[in-house]
């Protein structure tokens, strides 16, 4: 979970950029140039690279995980969400991004900086959007099930597909007794380890 947390934090980097920076520059602590201005952007398009790259490769690495802990290849539909969400955030800040380099960030001074900080606080709200849907993604993407190392091995007899399928009835059976959700978990792995067993014994 640290991992996750840190990674949340890397997120939302650009936002805090560009109010660091917006801050300083209308404070008149750095010139409003046009060579510093650039300077700002490419900062800020950096950090919005590195967010979106994170949190794609979190995606990804769900889905990889994903793929070898389910024998059916079925890629579960909250992790397809989550790289379909990663992909339009994408296209929504090059957007943005380009947007505020062609009004704010185009300013030479003070004075034109002032004028356009409409076009930054548009900017500002559409980054910060993206950002917590970026944030969403990797709460979408981290469930243990998911992100765990492959939490069951391939059964190579009937005999054995029986015994996971026994052993599935006995946690369910735990479950109908104290409630819990924990023993359900365990059956779904034993009927999945049986299910592998039976597929292996017709391809026989």
């Amino acid at each position: 979970m640290q991992e996750t947390e840190s990674e949340k934090l890397e997120i939302h980097q650009p936002l805090e950029i560009l109010r660091s920076s917006a801050r300083r520059l209308m404070d008149r602590q750095m010139p409003a140039s046009a060579s510093k201005l650039e300077e700002i952007f490419a900062h800020i398009k950096g950090a919005v690279a590195d967010s979106v790259d994170t949190v794609s490769a979190y995606v990804t690495r769900s889905l990889q995980l994903a793929r070898e802990n389910f024998p059916d290849n079925l890629e579960p539909e909250v992790l397809r969400a989550a790289e379909t969400a990663v992909e339009e955030v994408q296209r929504e800040l090059q957007d943005a991004l380009s947007q505020v380099k062609d009004t704010f960030f185009a300013a030479s001074s003070f004075q034109e900086c002032e004028a356009r900080l409409p076009n930054l606080a548009l900017f500002e709200s559409r980054l910060e959007g993206g950002l917590l849907r970026l944030e969403q993604a990797v709460d979408m993407a981290h469930d243990p099930e998911f992100m765990g190392p492959p939490q069951f091995v391939p059964v190579p007899t009937i005999s054995d597909a029986l015994e996971a399928l026994g052993e599935s009835l006995e946690q369910i059976h735990q479950h109908m007794k104290d409630g819990s959700k924990e023993p359900l978990r365990l059956a779904l792995a034993q009927v999945r380890r049986a299910q592998i067993g039976l597929s292996a014994a017709l391809a026989e």
